[in-house]
């Protein structure tokens, strides 16, 4: 790994502590082999957990390293922080306080994109899976955890000149973990629906504002459940968005096919 790598990857993890993260799409562009990319990004969501629909949000900041062994397999880590919001189950009242106000607490997990080859160079198909463990503390000691899955599948778009639409059905999952601060005892909570749709656009700009021979690219990514809905003390109900920066390295070994990224 050479020394404008090295700078590359330190840059970015530096970014990461003051960014908020974790979506699909980190891009959700294939990787060609024997590459790696760095991203940091901004993710805001809510689900309505439990029999009861009670409106969850997250906030979350975290850092994405991935390695393409392979062009069509691309796999990594996201680590970072998470943040929890929870409201109360009557919507009705004026009362514009939460139930639950976490403090950022940690998250970590990891990422599986599968790709096919493009058909014609304009189409191919993908598979994006992500895993993450979490927990979001208030200062009574309450707290809101467990571990989120969110997979998607679908197709990818190449738009020439422009950039890259992915777009499907997703699946996304809480097994959560709760406490309140005057209770020995530990409930549990999920989402209400799992459904959702996805739809992702990356783009690869190339006036590059690094300075170095990487492919840096944005990402901005948006799901959103058919219960997608929203309120003054919940404005964020079923739905998510996200918005991604980082990198592409050049080849790290082996011999350099022409191909960008």
């Amino acid at each position: 790994m050479n020394k404008k790598t090295i700078v590359l990857i330190f840059s970015i993890l530096t970014l990461a502590a003051a960014a908020f993260a974790a979506n699909l799409a980190n891009p959700a562009t294939q990787v060609s082999d024997a590459r790696m990319s760095f991203g940091v990004s901004y993710y805001i969501g809510g689900a309505d957990i439990t029999d009861y629909e009670i409106p969850m949000m997250m906030n979350r900041v975290c850092g994405r390293v991935s390695y393409a062994p392979i062009r069509y397999v691309n796999f990594g880590l996201d680590f970072g922080t998470t943040q929890i919001s929870v409201d109360k189950y009557s919507l009705n009242d004026r009362d514009t306080v939460p139930v639950f106000e976490g403090r950022f607490g940690g998250v970590i997990g990891g990422h599986l994109k599968l790709t096919s080859p493009y058909f014609g160079e304009y189409v191919a198909l993908l598979g994006i899976g992500n895993v993450n463990y979490f927990r979001s503390t208030n200062k009574p000691g309450a707290f809101y955890g467990g571990v989120d899955v969110a997979v998607a599948a679908g197709a990818q778009l190449r738009i020439p000149n422009i950039g890259y639409l992915s777009a499907g059905p997703q699946i996304y999952y809480i097994a959560g973990e709760n406490k309140a601060f005057n209770s020995k005892e530990k409930g549990k909570y999920s989402p209400v629906n799992n459904v959702r749709a996805f739809i992702a656009f990356d783009y690869f700009p190339e006036d590059a504002f690094i300075m170095w021979d990487h492919k840096p690219y944005v990402s901005i990514e948006f799901t959103a459940s058919p219960k997608i809905n929203g309120s003054k003390r919940a404005p964020i109900r079923e739905f998510s968005f996200s918005v991604s920066i980082g990198a592409i390295t050049q080849r790290l070994y082996g011999e350099d096919t022409g191909i960008e990224y």
